[in-house]
């Protein structure tokens, strides 16, 4: 008797994990603060794996996105960009944010892969830049992939 009341109590805790994991988590990548907005970079993890990539800008002041960039940047520093329009056909750029208010553009993780693979072969990092009407340019911090095509946020720092 307490066997099956062992067995049936492991079955329900698998099923709680199991819904657990089902579910979808954010997780953020980079936050960078700039007097205009909030620039958060972040991927949707469904069941284990990147689902999308989101760029959140929160305004602070009114603001207009003229556009979204991905400059990716080659082991030599040299620079290539990829406009959002070329990944997302529904982002119509100028954007206006209202103050206190947040701009989300989502990405289907795959197809964001494949365009910057196809884009540059020694790709070293990427980063996110947002031009502002203003002409001013806002960047997340620079990012990364692994070797099973992973984002992380690449280390800058020194180690002592």
């Amino acid at each position: 008797m307490i066997a099956y009341i062992i067995v049936f109590l492991i079955l329900i805790i698998g099923v709680i994990i199991w819904q657990l994991s089902s579910n979808t988590h954010f997780l953020r990548l980079s936050h960078q603060e700039y007097p205009e907005l909030s620039l958060s970079v972040l991927i949707a993890k469904k069941e284990r794996k990147i689902d999308e990539f989101i760029i959140r800008i929160y305004a602070k002041k009114n603001i207009v996105a003229d556009q979204i960039k991905f400059e990716l940047i080659s082991s030599k520093r040299a620079f290539e960009y990829i406009l959002s329009n070329e990944i997302v056909d529904a982002l119509i750029f100028p954007h206006k944010i209202d103050k206190n208010n947040t701009f989300e553009a989502k990405y289907a993780y795959d197809k964001l892969k494949n365009i910057i693979n196809s884009k540059m072969s020694e790709l070293n990092s990427f980063r996110i830049v947002i031009e502002l009407q203003n002409k001013k340019v806002c960047k997340s911090h620079e990012l990364k992939f692994d070797k099973f095509w992973k984002i992380y946020k690449a280390d800058t720092g020194r180690y002592n």
